[in-house]
């Protein structure tokens, strides 16, 4: 089973910031944390979508977060589509979690 893995409009944001606030002290690791989360993702998702647990946040159960490197990864499981979508990748010391995608 391979899903294709989709990163929403947020979750390009999410790490753009993460990304940007990296790179002030360290230009390089931040490229590579960037670079890393999508690849790692992206190859994790697609062979185990259901990997995470449901978001306590949400009702709709299809929505489910996995905690990688202190990330947590938001996403959207369609298995009608075989697709994940990923909503939010989210640096756990940002604080509490926005609950809107």
């Amino acid at each position: 089973m391979h899903y294709q893995v989709v990163f929403a409009p947020t979750s390009i944001q999410d790490l753009g910031d993460s990304v940007s606030f990296i790179s002030r002290i360290n230009p390089e690791a931040a490229l590579e944390i960037g670079e890393s989360l999508i690849d790692e993702a992206e190859a994790a998702l697609s062979k185990q979508p259901f990997i995470g647990a449901p978001c306590p946040e949400y009702l709709d159960r299809s929505i489910k977060y996995w905690l990688h490197r202190d990330y947590r990864i938001v996403y959207e499981v369609d298995e009608a589509e075989e697709t994940v979508n990923v909503l939010r990748f989210w640096h756990c010391s940002r604080g509490d979690w926005p609950i809107g995608l």
